[in-house]
């Protein structure tokens, strides 16, 4: 009896009357245009404000759980001009997520992905979800916002000043005014310049992947990074808006600076900027190979070996301590014993190791070890190490005719080195010339090739990524740029340029 009338309780609760928030991302695409939520074949508006677009919300009051809904999209006279075709369900909690209108998933099922090695991931990525596709959206003078677009490579311009707003299934984050500006070669960067950050983080970049149409290849290729124990930024999915009218569709990548070296790289051991050490940046215009070139700084092409942190470095000598590891790398004789333990005492040399094997097998063409860029130092003071760090892979898995994948490790080298008139004397001294350290290369490789680098490994995951962003892509390829100056790929639907 007592089990029954638990049972009774249990049912008559489940029913009972409840008030409901409902929450919806929305940009009308009307004049005037407004939305509602309409339960049980009633409609209920939803407000918004100045401080909380594009986030449109209301308690809805005596509504029993579960329940079918869905959004609308209202005239200015309050008749439906656009309704969502699903229906979603309430549960019996108190608000819906942050749901977008005419998405139908807020948040999916990522399939895992096998850890090979260690975990390097930061703990604080808040913002990084992979789970779901988050909403950006910009408010900016439209004259500024405008010239900037149109003048993408003026390296003189100011950054544009700008109200923020980032918004996922759990989380709003509003910023008055930061700084975005133009990054690299197709990217727009953020910048929180009022003192504040962005979930611990100073900079963020939103990266356009415009050479890429599948816009899976970089997210793929950071899953497999934090897979194998490489140290580098995380990047998940968004949409972007400017005053209301659609942007892109972009992935959010975190910028390799002090806040990543603090989170990333030390796990916030350590707190203090003043406590980092060297770092530099070897950019995607030219050739950084560390081919050793002379003592001074003045020695080296300061756009291509560009330094970012001083670190224990002379001002007049911001290179000294990095130029002093590239002349250790040149001296050194690959044919000597102890190649290991040499190169452990200077090097991160598993990770950096784990990272050549990766970006040959996704025939990461413009990287390291085929163009000699797009890559990072740092000298990590807890370890006294220097520390590999990767950057920009929309260029891997090759772009569609490229066929360095399909051949051998050493192969590729020759290739690379066929278009290239300096060697990569990390690849070429300890990979192929050292027989310890080319033993432990092997090994990894094939580790990597037989636990993640295949189909039974990636296929759910790539599929996943598909079915995922295959709605935003669309949304995205449905935008006219045709005004704003660049390059045009002119894609055909299996990707390739025509």
């Amino acid at each position: 009896m007592r089990i029954t009338f638990l049972s009774g309780l249990w049912a008559l609760a489940s029913s009972i009357w409840a008030d409901v928030t409902c929450n919806v991302i929305g940009f009308p695409d009307i004049l005037n245009g407004t939305y509602a939520v309409e339960i049980n074949e009633k409609l209920y508006p939803l407000t918004t404000s100045k401080a909380s677009f594009p986030l449109w919300s209301a308690k809805i009051p005596g509504i029993t759980a579960p329940s079918s809904y869905r959004y609308v999209q209202l005239n200015h006279k309050n008749n439906v001009v656009a309704r969502e075709k699903f229906l979603r369900h309430l549960t019996n909690k108190p608000a819906t997520l942050n749901e977008f209108f005419n998405r139908q998933d807020t948040i999916l099922t990522v399939p895992s992905i096998k850890q090979v090695y260690s975990d390097v991931r930061p703990k604080n990525s808040k913002p990084i979800d992979s789970s779901q596709i988050a909403t950006i959206h910009i408010t900016a003078d439209p004259a500024q916002f405008t010239d900037m677009m149109y003048n993408p490579m003026d390296l003189e311009s100011k950054a544009v000043k700008a109200g923020f707003k980032f918004i996922n299934a759990d989380t709003v984050y509003s910023a008055d005014e930061v700084k975005i500006k133009v990054s690299g070669h197709a990217s727009r960067k953020f910048d929180d310049d009022m003192g504040q950050t962005f979930f611990g983080r100073q900079a963020i970049k939103l990266r356009a992947e415009f050479t890429e149409p599948t816009m899976m290849r970089e997210k793929l290729y950071l899953d497999l990074l934090n897979s194998i124990g490489v140290a580098s930024y995380q990047g998940s999915y968004l949409c972007v808006y400017v005053d209301g009218k659609p942007y892109g569709f972009y992935l959010m990548v975190e910028d390799i600076d002090e806040d990543l070296l603090m989170h990333t790289i030390h796990h916030d051991t350590i707190r203090d900027k003043v406590s980092l050490r060297s770092l530099h940046q070897m950019g995607s215009s030219g050739i950084a190979t560390m081919q050793y070139k002379g003592p001074l700084t003045a020695n080296y092409n300061p756009r291509m070996y560009e330094n970012k942190i001083l670190g224990d470095n002379p001002e007049n000598e911001p290179m000294q301590q990095f130029i002093a590891f590239m002349k250790d790398l040149r001296d050194w004789d690959p044919n000597a014993t102890g190649g290991v333990a040499f190169w452990n005492a200077r090097l991160g040399l598993k990770g950096f190791l784990r990272l050549m094997a990766l970006e040959y097998l996704a025939a990461s063409w413009d990287n390291y070890w085929y163009r000699g860029h797009n890559y990072f130092m740092y000298f990590n003071p807890q370890r006294k190490i220097w520390q590999f760090i990767p950057t920009d892979f929309d260029h891997t898995f090759t772009i569609g005719n490229h066929l360095d994948v399909e051949t051998t490790y050493r192969e590729f080298a020759h290739i690379s080195l066929a278009n290239s008139t300096e060697d990569r004397p990390l690849v070429t001294k300890l990979i192929y010339k050292n027989k310890e350290i080319n033993k432990e290369f092997e090994t990894i490789l094939r580790t990597i090739t037989e636990e993640v680098f295949n189909t039974k490994a990636l296929d759910a995951r790539i599929n996943f990524y598909e079915i995922q962003i295959e709605q935003d892509v669309a949304w995205d390829f449905s935008i006219d740029r045709s005004k704003l100056p660049g390059r045009e790929y002119g894609r055909t639907k299996c990707g390739q340029p025509n």
